[in-house]
């Protein structure tokens, strides 16, 4: 059995959560993004994605504009969800 990864906490916006896409994956095969609660955020054309704590795809890339590979910490692929307004983390 293959051990649950370990999030980096960090590596999600700002009021955000990372969760693995393989626990929230919509059982009809649709678009994944769906169940992500960023991608308003994330389909925002001034959205800079080279923030670390904007990745959701556990690979890295490179950018077009710096040149400097950016890659999630953690290696993991996943999608953001909203913390609750009473999260101890937004205080």
């Amino acid at each position: 059995m293959t051990a649950m990864p370990t999030l980096n906490p960090k590596e999600a916006p700002d009021g955000y959560v990372a969760v693995l896409k393989d626990i929230v994956k919509p059982d009809d095969g649709s678009n994944i993004c769906r169940a992500c609660d960023w991608r308003s955020t994330c389909q925002q054309p001034d959205t800079d994605f080279q923030r670390h704590n904007h990745r959701c795809m556990g690979y890295p890339i490179t950018s077009f504009q710096t040149g400097l590979t950016i890659a999630r910490e953690d290696g993991c692929s996943v999608v953001f969800k909203r913390l609750p307004p009473t999260h101890p983390s937004l205080f």
